[in-house]
This record gives C-alpha cells, structure tokens and sequence, in this order.
C-alpha cells in the first residue's frame, strides 16, 4: 500500500507548504485540490513548475480533487461539469489516473426521484466527459450526500453504469451514517480505487464533542481496514485527510505509529 496526504486539509496554506510536508513525512503521493492547482497556477503562469516539482521528487497523485454536487441549479450542475473537465485536464498534466467527486448536496433519503434521475444525467454526462481525458472519476463515500449508505452507493453504480464511475472509499464518513466501513469495503472493494483515511473521537448524538485522533486510534477500526486492504491485495493509496493544526499533528503521529506498526516504510523526519 502507498501513502499521500490530501491538499484540502491546508485549503489556507500554498501547495508548496503541502508538499513540503509530504517531503517531510515521507510520503508516496499527494492527493491535489483543485484550488491549489488554480492558485500556482495564477502565480506562475502555468502549472509546469508545479508538475516538475511532483514528478522531480518521485512523488505520484492519486486524485486530483474539485467540489461537485450535481444536483442544485442548472448552473451549479453546468460548474460542476466544467470542474471534472479542468480536473481531469489537470489529472492529465499530473499522471493521476482519478478525478475526486461528490454526487448530491443534501443525505440521499431527502432526495426525490426528480432531483435522483437529473443528477444521474448530469453525473453520466460527466463520466462521458471524463472518459475523453482517459481517466476515471472516484466517487466520495460521504455523509450528506448521495453517497451516504451502502443501499444509495449501490443505487449510483447501477444507475449510472458507466465502466469510468470508481470509488474513493472514506469509511469514517460512513461511519457518522452509522455505517460500518468493514461492511461497506466487503460490499465495494471491487470498486475502490482510492482510500482516504482518518480518524476521531465523535459522539455521533454530539457532534461538537469531535476531536480527532491519529488514524490507529479513534472509533472506528483502521487497524482492520489496513489488514482487509492488505489481504485483497489492494495495491493503490491511502490518503491522510485531516484539517487544523490539530490535524497535522494527528497526520505525523498517524506516520509514526503506522511506521513502527510496519504499515509504513521509513522513519519520520522533522
């Protein structure tokens, strides 16, 4: 299994302090936010240096990752369309075989079958586009969204059946739906071509008391996932997703207990 560390968490911060960080951990990848991308390149020009930096450094990317819904306004669909071509454009640039996408802005069972049928055409429409670039769109497990359950995720793939459509598999997400993620890997494995990984203290009847924890440790089992992936052979990335400085440091204490686990290679530096 490799490792990378998703941009989103340092939203605030230029890409470069992203992966001076992926330098300092030892990472295998990063995963990039779009915004990132834009904001080098608005910088510089152009993202050429941003792709020698990456590749110079043996780094590889995973996902490259916008934001999409699909299902508000006729407008917002038309963005979230123009957001997988400029992320696939850019998943081109990269090598990154995954474009990172949510489907729905509200949790599946509020949504009608009206608002269900147009997302699936505009996702279709997107997956069309995708296929063009020759890359796959990752849909993120989610609460919140469409994406919300093992029962709607399954929905999705059978409704849109389009051989392009992949998933990022995101099991604390499922968890905050009250979902168990050694269920949901058993039932996508199949599907999975990205894994973000994380972990908290969250009361699930008391949000606010969240407080996040290295991945080994926390409420749901990442010990277990590790094992599952390792005995299915999976051989793609898992990605550190937390935000704050809180998470960072769960991020380089996650690298330091994965490591002496031997989940990792290498030692940390800094």
């Amino acid at each position: 299994m490799k490792w990378s560390l998703c941009s989103t968490g340092n939203r605030d911060k230029p890409v470069e302090y992203v992966l001076n960080r992926v330098r300092e951990l030892g990472l295998d990848g990063v995963e990039l936010w779009t915004g990132h991308i834009d904001e080098y390149a608005e910088r510089w020009g152009a993202v050429d240096g941003l792709v020698d930096e990456v590749r110079s450094s043996g780094w590889q990317v995973p996902a490259i990752s916008p934001y999409t819904h699909f299902t508000k306004s006729d407008e917002e669909r038309a963005e979230s369309l123009a957001a997988v071509e400029k992320a696939a454009q850019y998943a081109v640039r990269f090598g990154s075989p995954l474009v990172r996408i949510f489907l729905g802005h509200l949790p599946s069972a509020e949504a009608s079958e009206e608002l269900w049928d147009r997302a699936i055409q505009t996702l279709k429409q997107a997956l069309d586009l995708a296929d063009r670039y020759g890359v796959n769109l990752g849909l993120e497990m989610h609460n919140n969204t469409f994406a919300d359950s093992i029962e709607s995720i399954r929905r999705i793939i059978v409704d849109a059946d389009h051989p392009r459509l992949r998933l990022l598999f995101d099991g604390f997400n499922l968890y905050l739906e009250r979902t168990d993620q050694a269920e949901a890997l058993e039932a996508f494995y199949d599907y999975t071509d990205h894994v973000h990984i994380k972990n908290y203290f969250w009361k699930l009847d008391a949000p606010e008391s969240r407080k996040p924890s290295t991945v080994l440790v926390g409420d749901v089992d990442n010990i277990k996932l590790c094992e599952m992936l390792r005995s299915k052979g999976y051989e793609g990335f898992l990605s550190f997703e937390y935000f704050g400085a809180e998470g960072e440091l769960c991020v380089k204490e996650s690298v330091a207990e994965l490591r002496s686990g031997g989940w990792m290679k290498g030692t940390v530096r800094g």
